[in-house]
């Protein structure tokens, strides 16, 4: 907790700040577009990988629980109070699977997704021996390629589960992520309704078998305002809305084919420029170890604006370069720069906090307490 009056400039440099009005804004902007779709929100942890965020979205309201994609950030959110967590990559091996179990009863419902027989098998021999009932999803692969049990075979994978006497079949998960990123519109709505409505199709054949699913989970970011056109989806697994990066900003939305503005950029990485020596940039102490950098969408100036032309470049591990458009003045030493992430989760999980401010004054400091758990 911050003490005294400290100001967003008066932080130490690289840091992550997090502007709370727009951090509430952007809850509540996709938990009303979520109501009025009559769907549930089940956000998505791995982005922010903060319990203080987590309970935030929760207490926003409208969430059918918490998505976290490793054991490892389960276990945390679950001793930290959170009840509800569907873990969203399979969990095969033998440590893994002990810790899940154990997760499972700091739990009111835990939830995790399977794609392979064999995995079924060994969960449920698993939860035998514990004498627990396990909630598991199938995992759909949407042509990802990833993880998941292709649309073809899910139904069978389905009734195989409900066969197993200590695991309870609950629904599936469909997550297309290789889509969420497609810059126009058109093609990712498009691309995104034929996946779901695929998927929405095996939904349907659980049911019509007396499968007993109602769980139907999905979507993300890039998807929000198109999967909710899909009657059978029962919940958003959206995750970067919350504090949002640069690589969304540059996709095309329904409204405006350059760039996506239902959400705002309310965290930023504040950044000091260490040198001045050279005439078209300035080199600043935010690199590789502090902002994961993506070429094709490099983090946006914030403060000043990008409008600008000013340009981030990696400029090595310790070390970010702002290019500087021929005829405008260079900040000075010792200048404060604040940019918004090229992908916002790998980069929060360079830091040990956030700052949160309210109108330029820090008000708070969050522990990123699930990061590095990537087990």
């Amino acid at each position: 907790m911050i003490k005294s009056t400290v100001f967003k400039n008066d932080l130490d440099t690289p840091c992550l700040v997090l502007d709370i009005e727009l951090f509430e804004q952007n809850l509540h902007t996709m938990r009303d577009h979520a109501m009025s779709a009559g769907k549930k929100l089940r956000p998505h942890a791995k982005t922010h990988k903060c319990s203080e965020m987590t309970r935030r979205q929760l207490k926003s309201g409208n969430c059918a629980g918490i998505c976290v994609a490793k054991v490892s950030e389960a276990w945390v959110l679950a001793q930290s109070g959170i009840k509800d967590i569907l873990i969203t990559s399979p969990v095969t091996t033998v440590k893994k699977i002990e810790k899940m179990f154990d997760c499972a009863t700091l739990c009111d419902s835990l939830i995790v997704v399977v794609d392979n027989f064999n995995h079924v098998d060994f969960l449920n021999a698993e939860a035998a021996r514990r004498k627990n009932i396990l909630k598991v999803l199938v995992d759909i692969d949407p042509e990802m390629g990833r993880t998941g049990v292709d649309f073809a075979n899910a139904l069978e994978l389905g009734k195989y589960i409900t066969g197993q006497s200590n695991l309870k079949l609950k629904g599936i998960q469909c997550y297309a992520g290789q889509v969420q990123h497609i810059s126009g519109f058109e093609e990712r709505r498009d691309t995104s309704l034929r996946l779901m409505r695929h998927a929405a199709k095996v939904f349907n054949q659980f049911k019509e078998s007396g499968l007993g699913c109602d769980i139907f989970t999905g979507t993300g970011t890039g998807t929000f305002d198109i999967d909710c056109e899909i009657p059978e989806m029962t919940d958003l697994q959206v995750g970067s809305y919350c504090v949002m990066d640069s690589e969304y900003f540059q996709l095309g939305s329904r409204d405006n084919p350059n760039r996506f503005e239902a959400f705002q950029p309310a965290l930023t990485i504040l950044s000091s420029v260490i040198s001045v020596n050279q005439d078209n940039f300035v080199t600043i102490d935010a690199g590789l170890k502090a902002i994961y950098y993506t070429p094709e969408a490099p983090p946006l100036t914030i403060n000043p604006p990008s409008q600008q032309g000013w340009r981030y470049d990696w400029f090595g591990d310790e070390f970010g370069r702002i290019n500087i458009p021929a005829g405008q003045t260079k900040p000075a030493l010792g200048a404060i720069i604040e940019l918004c992430a090229s992908h916002c989760d790998p980069t929060i999980n360079l830091f040990d906090s956030i700052y949160v401010v309210r109108k330029n004054e820090v008000i708070d400091c969050w522990a990123i307490d699930l990061r590095g758990r990537c087990q």
